[in-house]
């Protein structure tokens, strides 16, 4: 997501042992990274460096008219975003489609955010622009 939000690639460097196998901890790891993208792919492939940078507890991508904030810090029951300038027609969890309610001025979005995030390690939120 970190490298995703600033436009980049990420490449994994995990080599075979000797013998041809991957060690168990790196499987662990690109099967929890697969699982993730099994669910949040949409926000990664495709996508580029979205239009808010700098803040610390969200990172953003965007692809064709969609914004996805990538929560990293699940801390309130709103989130206030600046730096989003299209309509936002639609705000929803990408991993379990609920829709979020949200309001959004001039210079700010403001998302109403469920009590727990819907993913142990980042939770992506689709806004669908105009």
């Amino acid at each position: 997501v970190e490298v995703a939000s600033r436009g980049g690639n990420f490449l994994l460097n995990v080599g075979p042992r000797p013998d041809g196998t991957i060690q168990p901890d790196f499987q662990e790891r690109l099967r929890a990274m697969g699982d993730w993208l099994s669910v949040n792919g949409d926000s990664i492939y495709g996508s580029t460096y979205g239009p808010v940078q700098g803040m610390a507890s969200i990172r953003t991508t965007a692809k064709d008219n969609k914004i996805f904030v990538h929560v990293m810090e699940w801390s309130a029951t709103a989130l206030e975003i600046s730096g989003i300038k299209p309509k936002v027609l639609s705000a929803r969890l990408l991993a379990t489609g609920q829709s979020l309610k949200f309001t959004q001025g001039d210079a700010l979005l403001r998302l109403d955010l469920p009590s727990k995030m819907s993913d142990a390690n980042v939770t992506t939120i689709a806004l669908m622009t105009s």
